[in-house]
């Protein structure tokens, strides 16, 4: 199974950096970020040649920003070439994909799981602590 993440900049670059420092060393993960000088079409260029290389193996691509243009580009590519495509990716869900798959997960669990886990990756701190703080007084 294959990873590939999709950001503005080194987002992604970066991101999949410190996931490795939380799970480990990480293979079949690529990167690709659209820098403010270069066009879609260079970015659109560079995943697609790694889908060429990669061929017919499970692929989930993540890309950062839904509508943002990384996200366009891998929309662009659905029709030619077949993987899933999650995207608002976060540490939380990369952390999430990564130790599914070392557990042997398939491309549908791990895709299905992040969905239904999303939501939770988000807390609004100040209103936990707040509602913690009320329960403690009752």
């Amino acid at each position: 199974m294959q990873f590939i993440m999709v950001s503005h900049g080194d987002l992604a670059k970066a991101m999949f950096g410190s996931a490795q420092m939380i799970v480990g060393k990480q293979d079949k993960v690529s990167t690709f970020g659209l820098r403010p000088t270069e066009d879609v079409s260079t970015l659109r260029k560079e995943i697609e040649a790694k889908l060429k290389e990669i061929g017919s193996e499970d692929v989930v691509i993540f890309t950062d920003l839904y509508h943002g243009s990384p996200f366009n580009v891998v929309v662009s590519l659905m029709g030619e070439y077949k993987f899933h495509h999650i995207t608002g990716m976060n540490l939380g869900l990369i952390l999430e994909a990564l130790m599914m798959r070392l557990q042997n997960k398939t491309v549908d669990e791990i895709c299905k799981k992040l969905i239904k886990v999303a939501p939770t990756t988000f807390v609004d701190v100040n209103k936990q602590l707040a509602e913690t703080e009320v329960q403690g007084d009752v």
